[in-house]
């Protein structure tokens, strides 16, 4: 989006579709209610063709239970009101911290699948059993007693990437902002499960969560499987603690599964029971969702390890709307994070001119934990102009991320890692807003209209300036860990 057009009109009216823009008037013209009448929508088709603007028919995400997921929309302006629903519920992770090696808690994004159960930790008791000789109720006392490890995790939903797509499919419309890093601390679950005893018919663990609801039509607990080697690997670990205080009730409290090399939906939240199967799961969340799928007949592959990705800090300041950033000419470094379940990162390139040219950056590993993402660093001279920022991985894999979102399309828009873009406008003057209290106004942008600035100052502001947003200060970055009792 050109940040030099005006906003949004936020609902459908003939002012709004003169002034509102044409992802305004597209996604109205696909929303038809008493609000908004057919005459106007008509209006907004009308708009939109003469914006010049590719124009689709919408997919009917309809606001009642459904079978089947809705096939993707053709029209990737257009954002459902369910699917709003879900992004206000589920929040991503806040660029801005992608300076940081481990994430504030309420910095990291949230996936819910159902409603979050509201768990006291006393009395709390996990079940073992299914193909094991001693099946068992264990205390989470017992569990937070046993060895404690602590592991810095990055988390990252399987949906990553999914509102790139063209045709978009339909669910939480993330972009790339569904990922997080907090240290966790909890206890190797491979000593558990060898302590019950895994008959020799077992194939698979199932993880159980205490939250239930209705997905597909089907109503369920929310529940995970993974072969037994899988299960039985050593980062594979139960959490009760996350940056060194116990879970927040939205992640998991008050225990959950970790798995540090596969996409979130295998970290299972509010762990219940862990039951060992002699066969595959066939559950909902196994066989229906979490696919790498063609089209809606195919029943495709399991979505597992975390494809390689890499995130950057915007430099500059956001503009509200576009989420354009505005940068003053200077030179800057560029700092982001970088991570992959198949294996360590082994580069990050970076790019100020769309991708046409790249150059390598700075790696440093901030932790001794493989599976905690990497900062990498480069330098940009911004000069005035316009320009779009890229960031792009690779792993000891030989994986890397791809350009184009497409490359990697399916059906339910699963694990898409391209390479991140960020829009960035660089003109003399930005940044000086902000130094004085009151703050001094100035445009930006040729079509704004500027305040005038109180008379007066403020003695009393603070002394010295913050750090201004976008720049990076050359240091290390410790990483501290929790007390080695696993507590604070």
């Amino acid at each position: 989006m050109d940040p030099s057009q005006p906003a949004r009109a936020p609902s459908l009216t003939r002012r709004g579709i003169l002034f509102g823009g044409a992802a305004a008037s597209v996604a109205a013209a696909c929303s038809t209610s008493e609000e908004s009448p057919a005459e106007d929508v008509s209006i907004a088709s009308a708009a939109v063709a003469h914006s010049g603007l590719p124009f689709a028919p919408c997919t009917d995400v309809p606001p009642t239970p459904v079978c089947e997921r809705p096939p993707p929309t053709p029209n990737s302006y257009v954002t459902s009101a369910p699917e709003a629903l879900l992004a206000f519920r589920n929040h991503g992770f806040l660029m801005e911290f992608a300076n940081q090696p481990v994430t504030p808690l309420g910095v990291h994004y949230l996936l819910i699948h159902f409603d979050v159960p509201q768990l006291s930790a006393e009395n709390y008791t996990v079940a073992i059993g299914g193909r094991v000789r001693r099946p068992r109720q264990i205390p989470l006392r017992e569990i937070m007693s046993r060895k404690v490890v602590q592991s810095l995790h990055t988390m990252e939903c399987a949906g990553t990437g999914r509102h790139l797509l063209t045709p978009r499919p339909i669910y939480v419309p993330w972009f790339k902002n569904p990922i997080g890093t907090y240290r966790y601390v909890g206890t190797p679950l491979a000593p558990l499960l060898r302590e019950a005893g895994i008959l020799d018919d077992a194939v698979e663990v199932l993880f159980t969560g205490w939250d239930v609801g209705v997905d597909l039509g089907v109503e369920h607990a929310f529940e995970r499987s993974m072969p037994i080697a899988d299960a039985l690997r050593p980062e594979v670990m139960l959490a009760w603690e996350a940056n060194c205080q116990p879970l927040l009730p939205q992640h998991g409290f008050p225990l959950r599964l970790i798995v540090p090399s596969w996409y979130g939906m295998a970290s299972v939240k509010w762990l219940r029971a862990i039951t060992v199967l002699d066969e595959p799961f066939q559950g909902v969340e196994q066989t229906r969702a979490y696919r790498y799928r063609r089209d809606a007949d195919d029943p495709g592959v399991p979505v597992r390890e975390k494809r390689v990705n890499s995130v950057m800090k915007p430099p500059g300041l956001r503009d509200l709307q576009s989420a354009y950033r505005f940068v003053a000419p200077g030179a800057y470094v560029v700092e982001g994070k970088a991570w992959s379940g198949f294996g360590p990162i082994t580069r990050v390139d970076f790019s100020a001119d769309d991708g046409r040219t790249w150059r390598p950056a700075r790696l440093q590993r901030l932790s001794e934990d493989p599976f905690a993402w990497v900062s990498w660093r480069a330098p940009w001279k911004a000069e005035p102009g316009r320009f779009v920022l890229r960031c792009r991985a690779f792993d000891s894999a030989g994986n890397s991320q791809p350009l184009n979102p497409n490359d990697v399309w399916n059906y339910e828009g699963n694990g898409v890692n391209a390479a991140m873009r960020v829009h960035v406008i660089v003109e003399p003057g930005v940044g000086t807003a902000g130094l004085t209290v009151p703050s001094t106004p100035r445009a930006d942008l040729a079509c704004a209209i500027v305040p005038p600035r109180p008379d007066g100052d403020n003695e009393n502001r603070p002394a010295s300036r913050q750090r201004f947003p976008g720049l990076v200060i050359d240091e290390d970055q410790d990483v501290d860990r929790c007390a080695s009792d696993g507590h604070p």
